[in-house]
């Protein structure tokens, strides 16, 4: 589908195919960006384009099926909660009460004189019977006394019951002379055998509180006029409510049930009252200015990234992911944000320490104060978020130098949280009403900014691992986890090519120093470097570093085509078995790119020979699949795994060779248009050469001369121009020519021997050290240097 669109905007433009590609991802990127700013205004005038629609449904009872924010500050009188304040003081006031009447005392107290009058008379009866007695004594309608005290009663002798007598009138007068009402006659009632003499026995105590009990009333009642003077007093002194809400402020909160409150403060804000029309204009004018911050924010972006990694560009599968992980932080940003306070714990600081582990240092930056100007202007515009999270998100990435180590994180997140409490202090030092957390005292805010960035190192290194798994990006922590020893892989090829590992050691160290010293990603680089030449493994023994005692399968062959079918089949080879081990996509690069468009030569020169017309051979044969180099590191790799090879291979004496085979291949490289898409400048090559020089004089340095009493070596034959070609044919993987090809990141064809160098040199100068970026004037010029041989 896309070859015929290219196809047809060829035609429809007139335009040369390679500039039809590059319209093409023109017009891919313009769509790309439109559609992050819609999704970005979207996301920021989210609340005016449905929340606020929905206001005037809501009604007493119904459920909120979203949070509510207030949209400006606003402070009124809530007549609601003025009436129920009012209501709970008149309900808080309690009945009023007369002193206690004594006339109920003195007319409880006569009755009680007159049954127990009644009860003598009937104790003294000598001609009724027991029976008679009991049933006489049930006729006292005052009385609720059971039988069992009734006949306890009768059988007291006269003394006992004249102190009982007499006990049972000093209770009760001395009972009602208390204030007794009647929700408290049961109480007292429940207290009268503290009352009774502690002379009389429990069964005497039991007549004396039962008949006491049935003749208490109560004796204090409520004066109707004092309550109602007091509650209206209570209602008079009832200060009205005020309600004051700050911009952004939660009014009502997702799932409660609205209740007349809610529906007065939603009047009072103005969201129930707006006209359509009105609603209508103010979405479009918060959707109009959500649009432009977008655009702003990503033209700023963009020009970034432009100007300081244009690589990314070409690479829409980064910018894929990093417009995901920006919406996917400012979704978030919405979501906490609805709650005022909480967007104080938020971690988008977050985002500046993953962009720093995925892409760079400049990439994070610049995301962040964007993502700090999006999330300020959609809460209500307020630049006390806005400094918190750009700074915070500076700080936590220009802090964080070893993305590959996880206590860079921690230290990271800890000057994030001391970043965040200078900025809170700032802005709430003065003593002024916090707008975001109305009421929240400054330690809690503190607390949450610390809490924020302890959450924003958390977050990122969850969220880079869980992006290393998803897209199989080299991420610092992947990277070092790629470099152990114990990986498959390169177990794999110590035991099946060791001669082949040993080279990809070498080469490794080279690249890590180069690329450090021009400022290249050095971490990527030395991984990719122990694994550029994984595809020699299956047939280990086509290449020359992987040979013993001079035997050459390409003699056995005796053919020049399947020779080189052979050699650059481990491109294709190693980049299937990275795909079967899921190396990630950007370490293919460099096994795809490290002999960039070179040619097999020595076996190339050979088909020529053989050949009745040199135009029966085809160029393309013998030439590397490809692509050239596209980024510095993959040039630096080819670079050095053609100067490791060939140094080893011709056994310079001294330096000044060193630098003749160095210079000639970068010569070569360059003149061929290998570096062509690299980026490589003139200052860095020549900065590279210098490293290159240094490391090899190092590695190649000479041998001790021993006793002559000691074997001396058998002297080795100096290599001709044809042996030295066919040794560097033979440094690549033995399978059949794969067709599929990447753009990744290019290498030179090494084609160099394993002998070790015996011959003496001058002198051998220390390696300078190198710890980060280095100028390339640190190298100096030879005026000197030739062109290698």
């Amino acid at each position: 589908m896309s070859q015929w669109f290219a196809g047809r905007l060829e035609t429809w433009l007139d335009l040369p195919p390679a500039r039809t590609i590059r319209t093409i991802h023109l017009f891919g990127v313009m769509a790309a960006a439109l559609l992050f700013a819609a999704a970005a205004t979207f996301i920021m005038s989210f609340n005016a384009i449905f929340v606020d629609q929905a206001l005037s449904e809501l009604a007493v009872g119904a459920i909120a099926p979203f949070d509510v924010a207030a949209p400006e500050a606003a402070s009124w009188v809530s007549e609601t909660l003025t009436e129920s304040g009012r209501q709970q003081a008149i309900n808080s006031v309690s009945d009023v009460y007369d002193l206690p009447d004594a006339d109920v005392a003195r007319q409880r107290a006569q009755l009680g004189r007159q049954i127990l009058d009644f009860i003598n008379d009937v104790r003294r009866d000598a001609y009724g019977t027991r029976e008679q007695k009991v049933d006489d004594l049930h006729q006292i309608n005052a009385l609720d006394l059971d039988e069992a005290v009734m006949l306890n009663l009768l059988e007291l002798d006269d003394d006992k019951w004249r102190s009982v007598d007499e006990q049972i009138i000093d209770v009760l007068e001395r009972v009602m002379q208390q204030s007794i009402r009647e929700g408290d006659l049961s109480n007292v009632i429940s207290r009268l055998p503290n009352q009774v003499s502690v002379r009389f026995n429990t069964q005497e105590s039991a007549i004396i509180t039962d008949i006491v009990g049935d003749l208490i009333r109560p004796n204090t009642f409520v004066n109707p006029q004092e309550t109602e003077l007091a509650r209206q007093r209570a209602a008079e002194e009832f200060s009205p409510v005020r309600r004051t809400f700050a911009a952004g402020q939660r009014v009502i909160a997702n799932g409660e049930r609205v209740t007349e409150t809610d529906i007065e403060a939603l009047a009072q804000l103005g969201l129930l009252e707006v006209s359509v029309a009105e609603r209508r204009s103010a979405q479009l004018r918060a959707t109009t200015q959500a649009f432009i911050v977008s655009v702003v924010v990503m033209i700023v972006i963009g020009l970034f990234i432009n100007r300081f990694t244009p690589a990314m560009f070409d690479q829409p599968r980064y910018l894929l992911l990093a417009a995901v992980l920006f919406l996917i932080f400012l979704t978030g940003a919405r979501i906490i944000g609805a709650d005022g306070g909480n967007i104080y714990i938020y971690p988008a600081a977050a985002i500046a320490l993953l962009f720093v582990a995925v892409f760079s240092i400049e990439v994070s930056l610049v995301f962040s104060l964007g993502l700090a100007v999006m999330i300020g202007f959609m809460l209500q515009q307020r630049l006390e978020l806005t400094t918190m999270i750009a700074v915070g998100g500076m700080i936590g990435g220009l802090t964080m130098r070893r993305p590959e180590r996880i206590n860079s994180y921690f230290l990271a997140g800890v000057m994030i949280a001391l970043t965040n409490a200078l900025v809170i202090t700032v802005f709430n030092l003065g003593g002024a009403q916090n707008p975001i957390a109305p009421g929240q005292p400054l330690t809690q805010l503190l607390g949450w900014g610390a809490i924020n960035g302890l959450l924003s190192a958390a977050a990122a290194l969850g969220l880079i691992y869980l992006i290393t798994i998803l897209f199989n990006l080299p991420t610092g922590l992947r990277l070092v986890e790629l470099s152990q020893p114990n990986q498959l892989l390169l177990q794999r090829l110590l035991r099946e090519a060791p001669g082949t590992y040993q080279h990809s050691l070498q080469v490794a160290n080279l690249c890590e120093q180069a690329a450090s010293a021009v400022g290249a990603n050095a971490e990527l680089v030395r991984v990719a470097a122990l694994y550029h030449d994984i595809g020699k493994m299956l047939n280990p023994h086509f290449f020359v570093e992987n040979q013993a005692d001079g035997v050459n399968p390409h003699d056995e062959l005796n053919d020049p085509y399947r020779s080189t079918d052979i050699i650059l089949s481990h491109i294709t080879e190693g980049d299937k078995l990275a795909r079967q081990n899921r190396l990630p996509g950007r370490i293919r690069d460099f096994i795809l790119e490290h002999h960039g468009t070179t040619r097999v030569e020595y076996f190339y020169r050979r088909a020529l020979a053989e050949a009745a017309e040199s135009e029966e051979v085809d160029p393309t044969d013998f030439t590397y699949p490809g692509p050239i180099p596209q980024s510095r590191e993959t040039a630096i790799m080819m670079l050095a795994d053609s100067c490791e090879g060939t140094v080893r291979a011709r056994r310079p004496a001294n330096r000044q060779e060193i630098q003749d085979i160095v210079q000639g291949i970068i010569d070569t490289r360059t003149r061929d248009g290998q570096l062509d898409e690299s980026g490589l400048t003139a200052n860095d090559l020549k900065t590279v050469r210098g490293v290159f020089v240094d490391m090899l004089q190092a590695v190649f340095h000479p041998r001790i001369n021993y006793p002559s009493s000691m074997v001396a070596p058998k002297p080795k034959p100096t290599p001709t121009p044809e042996s030295m070609a066919e040794t560097m044919t033979m440094r690549a993987v033995a399978k059949p020519l794969m067709p599929e090809t990447r753009k990744a990141s290019g290498e030179v064809p090494s084609g160099l021997g394993d002998e070790d160098d015996a011959s003496p040199m001058p002198e051998v100068p220390s390696l300078p050290r190198r710890t980060g970026i280095l100028n390339a004037t640190i190298f100096p010029d030879d005026d000197d240097e030739k062109d290698a041989p």
